[in-house]
């Protein structure tokens, strides 16, 4: 589960620095979009950068404790939540691709889903 660890880790790092160098170019090309599609890229954005760092916090967990089934399935709820919301958010809104719009909702219930599993591993853990 190491692996699998630094792994979701590098995949958290990339996320973030894309949100950065997406929220630059949205910032820059704002007046392009309407206010609704401006509003829903920034909401995305935020969402992304927190789930991102939330994400690279859980791998971290992982690497500096004993590797749990619990942090690996928060980390990969974490990541589905980021797929299915925030890159498909951005993905509408700049380059007009529709066809995963339906799954934007379950991207937010995996990243609630991903904070009740953290909760239930921070609830279950006993520092050795």
């Amino acid at each position: 589960m190491k692996i699998a660890s630094r792994i979701l880790l590098v995949v958290a790092c990339v996320i973030a620095a894309a949100s950065v160098l997406l929220a630059a170019y949205v910032a820059h090309m704002g007046e392009a979009l309407s206010p609704s599609s401006l509003k829903s890229l920034q909401s995305a954005l935020q969402m992304q950068q927190i789930h991102a760092l939330a994400l690279a916090g859980v791998c971290a967990l992982a690497l500096l404790h004993i590797p749990s089934k619990t942090l690996l399935l928060c980390a990969a709820l974490f990541t589905a939540g980021l797929l299915m919301f925030s890159l498909n958010i951005c993905l509408i809104h700049l380059a007009g691709i529709t066809v995963f719009r339906s799954l934007t909702p379950y991207g937010g219930m995996a990243f609630v889903a991903a904070w009740l599993t953290l909760t239930a591993w921070a609830w279950r853990f006993q520092s050795h």
